[in-house]
């Protein structure tokens, strides 16, 4: 199993929280007007250790968003499309812990954070969501941390898959199917474990008909036997 942080654990937890704020209102008044860079597949956003206080927005394509370990090792703590925002841990960090690359081809909006705390500081409804979020993070980090240090390979994978679904997949006929392209290794970065691992518990839920795979290879999910097996 890789070695996981509770530091890194923390960014993960405060980097989903905070892109849960850093949309809808908050977008509409920074996006106004401003240009877009595109970024190729595979092309860093931004790395560990870079000190651009920036956030960027998604306008169309698929980025993920993790670290890298003492050990050397990629983790992926999530993955954004179009309407989401990556770069957010800036807010908290100096340098930065975590890294975006984009899994495809995508359209970004840079945005300098000292403009975004400006427009935050003026808006009492936005800091009250803000404060709100926060919160609520806390049950979802005890969660998380609780499962990374007790759950089984397997039930990880699922509430992985679990969450993928709900954010990036499109009903077909045969299930729910992610609308980007995912390696085995990169759902073993987000999961936390060696691929061997993450493919022995794949083929595992394929057997069970829970998972499969398109014509394209994109993941095909039974959302509704992935969440009777997590229960």
């Amino acid at each position: 199993m890789l070695s996981v942080s509770l530091p890194q654990n923390r960014h993960a937890l405060v980097s989903s929280a905070l892109s849960t704020v850093f949309r809808g209102k908050l977008c509409d008044s920074v996006l106004r007007n401003r240009s877009v860079l595109t970024f190729d597949k595979d092309q860093a956003l931004y790395d560990v250790g870079d000190d651009n206080r920036s956030l960027f927005f998604i306008r169309t394509g698929f980025v993920k968003v993790g670290t890298i370990t003492e050990d050397g090792h990629q983790l992926i703590y999530d993955v954004r499309k179009g309407g989401d925002v990556v770069g957010e841990l800036c807010a908290s960090e100096h340098t930065r812990q975590d890294r975006a690359v984009a899994l495809e081809r995508a359209d970004i909006i840079v945005v300098p954070l000292d403009e975004i705390l400006e427009i935050v500081q003026n808006d009492k409804n936005l800091l009250r969501q803000i404060l709100r979020v926060f919160s609520n993070s806390l049950s979802d980090a005890y969660d998380q941390l609780n499962s990374l240090a007790f759950s089984d390979i397997v039930h990880r994978l699922v509430r992985v898959l679990l969450k993928l679904g709900s954010q990036l997949g499109r009903s077909t006929r045969h299930g729910i199917e992610l609308s980007t392209y995912l390696t085995q290794e990169e759902i073993a970065q987000m999961v936390a474990v060696r691929r061997e691992r993450v493919s022995a518990a794949m083929n595992f839920l394929r057997r069970r008909g829970m998972v499969n795979y398109s014509h394209r290879g994109y993941l095909v999910l039974d959302l509704k036997a992935l969440e009777n097996y997590a229960d």
